[in-house]
């Protein structure tokens, strides 16, 4: 079509191809601008979030409890809040004259005032699809690029303009941003503390984020400058979501300074996700009239942020933790130094069973209140009874001293006990009394009586009788042999001198000894019978050269054994016959 005379039909085709080129191309342009205008929306919803979270943040850095710890970071929080709002509103105006130089066709953006808006009592500029009170779109011409780019870059590409609010004015703006930023230094109130600077993992961040050095190249390949690469003839939607992508940049540098100075103090947020409600009862078994105290604690906790707990009476065992409200309520406890809180009830007014309840922890997160439900697990409450129990056995022995165990289930106070029919009944530690009978033979029962302090009251808990007892007779042995033994080689009688007495081995009672204090020895042999007297338990010379002269199959025998044990009583013993062979 460019050469030669063309034929009215050839013009025809011709002027349908550009306008169908035309309306091609006007199809895709919008299916283009439509995406920046969705991707401007959403980053300015990443910044509303990035400012929420940052202002938590220095909520909780102001309501520190850390005192003059604090000062000096409330302080730099309270500027770098400064420089990040100034900036912010900055850029708000700088997108309010980039539309209205693209709108009104003027190099200042003259006239911007009427593309802002008032929100959350700041000015910021409206949405490349917002629309007037007529429901027609503000911004007419969301594809335009001479205009914008006479306010950002000027005519000379190669030398940008730098009059305010241009791309190097914004450029210089975000510069200074960074540099505020990174030569943060605090004097610490600590006495020996660092001084505190921004890690240096975190400045690294920050400058990479603010970096306009390039290089940066064009669709051609040649090298271009940043102001060039991201504002010269752009369509007007795209230089928006541009500049609203480096707002987004300032409030997620903002927001994580910010957190690095609340670390700097220990006011950065807790972890809750990490964490859960501990609840640890002192007991599980309280005896009604008594006080059931439990633990309630966040498994993590800041030592200077208080904590409350909030009840919310009984609940049964299977409950659902859940949030309720406390307006008007008043704290059942607030945390001690260790950021324990201690729940207490007491049980006198509750029924005889199972008990459990409910209730709520507060904690301060970035200076507001948070919530965390629980429930105390159940504990029972039983009627006053003491336990005794006889640690060796189900009696008393007389003559020695019987370990006794006495406890009271739930109580946590004073115990005493005492023994009707004992002679002495002295405590030995950890709940064990040793218990020594009455030794006369009419006493035939001893009573065990046990009182506990409940809430600072003696209370009685009950007793318990026991059967008094004398200690069993001993068995006599003389070289392994009992009186149940029939025969005795002549070397195992010539090699023992001795005669014991000794009680069975599955007596409860260790330590307890007889010693023989006298017996008749005798010996027959071949029709003749020597009988010899012993006292102690020692075999005499006169009976060891008895039984070496004794013939085979004679016997010899142990009578009359009489041994005294620990009570001082005379018991006398079974007797002892033995068959002597070689």
């Amino acid at each position: 079509m460019a050469g030669g005379k063309e034929t009215p039909r050839q013009k025809m085709i011709g002027m349908m191809y550009l306008v169908l080129t035309a309306l091609l191309a006007m199809n895709i342009s919008k299916d283009v601008l439509n995406a920046f205008i969705q991707i401007n929306k959403g980053l300015t919803k990443t910044n509303s979030i990035l400012e929420e979270k940052s202002r938590r943040t220095i909520d909780g850095i102001n309501a520190s409890t850390e005192g003059a710890k604090a000062v000096p970071f409330q302080q730099k929080v309270a500027e770098v809040d400064k420089w990040a709002t100034e900036l912010m509103a900055y850029i708000e105006e700088m997108k309010g004259r980039v539309m209205a130089s693209s709108d009104k066709g003027n190099e200042t953006g003259e006239g911007f005032e009427e593309f802002m808006k008032e929100e959350g009592g700041k000015k910021i500029a409206i949405m490349p699809d917002e629309k007037n009170a007529d429901g027609k779109l503000i911004i007419t011409k969301p594809d335009e690029n001479q205009n914008n780019t006479s306010l950002l870059i000027g005519h000379e590409p190669a030398t940008p303009r730098a009059d305010p609010f241009s791309a190097v004015d914004f450029k210089n703006h975000l510069l200074k941003f960074r540099d505020d930023l990174l030569a943060i230094q605090i004097q610490r109130a600590d006495s020996g503390q660092a001084t505190f600077t921004l890690p240096e993992d975190m400045q690294e961040a920050i400058k990479n984020t603010f970096t306009f050095d390039g290089p940066y190249f064009d669709s051609e390949g040649k090298e271009e400058s940043w102001e060039v690469n991201n504002f010269y003839h752009m369509p007007l939607v795209a230089v928006l979501a541009n500049i609203t992508k480096y707002q987004t940049d300032v409030m997620n540098v903002k927001n994580n300074v910010c957190m690095a100075l609340a670390q700097g103090i220990n006011a950065t947020d807790m972890k809750f996700s990490d964490i859960t409600v501990a609840v640890v009862p002192k007991q599980s078994y309280i005896i009604r009239g008594g006080e059931f105290e439990a633990e309630v604690y966040l498994a993590a906790y800041n030592r200077s942020s208080k904590s409350k707990i909030y009840m919310a009476g009984e609940a049964s065992r299977d409950a659902v933790a859940t949030v309720f409200d406390v307006a008007g309520r008043s704290p059942e406890a607030e945390s001690d130094n260790e950021g324990k809180c201690h729940f207490k009830v007491s049980t006198g007014g509750l029924s005889v069973g199972e008990h459990a309840y409910k209730g709520q922890i507060e904690y301060m997160k970035n200076g507001k209140p948070e919530y965390i439900p629980f429930i105390v697990p159940p504990f029972f409450v039983g009627e006053p009874v003491a336990v005794v129990n006889a640690s060796k056995c189900n009696v008393m022995y007389k003559g020695v001293e019987n370990p006794i165990e006495v406890s009271v289930p739930g109580a946590n106070g004073k115990i005493v006990a005492t023994c009707q029919g004992c002679a002495a009944f002295n405590p030995s530690g950890n709940g064990t009394y040793m218990a020594s009978p009455d030794p006369s033979p009419s006493v035939k029962e001893a009573t065990i009586t046990v009182s506990a302090e409940v809430n600072g009251e003696m209370k009685n808990m009950g007793s318990k009788p026991f059967r008094l007892k004398r200690l069993p007779d001993p068995n006599p042995e003389f070289a392994t042999r009992k009186a149940s033994d029939t025969e005795i080689k002549r070397t195992a009688a010539s090699a023992n001198d001795k005669i014991f007495a000794k009680l069975d081995s599955d007596f409860l009672f260790e330590g307890i000894s007889y010693s023989v204090k006298s017996f008749k020895f005798y010996v027959f042999s071949g029709g003749n019978y020597k009988e010899f007297m012993g006292n102690g338990n020692t075999l005499t010379s006169e009976m060891k050269a008895a039984i070496s002269a004794a013939k085979n199959n004679a016997q010899i025998g142990f009578i009359n054994i009489i041994a005294v044990g620990p009570d001082g009583a005379d018991r006398k013993l079974n007797n002892i016959i033995l068959k002597l062979v070689d």
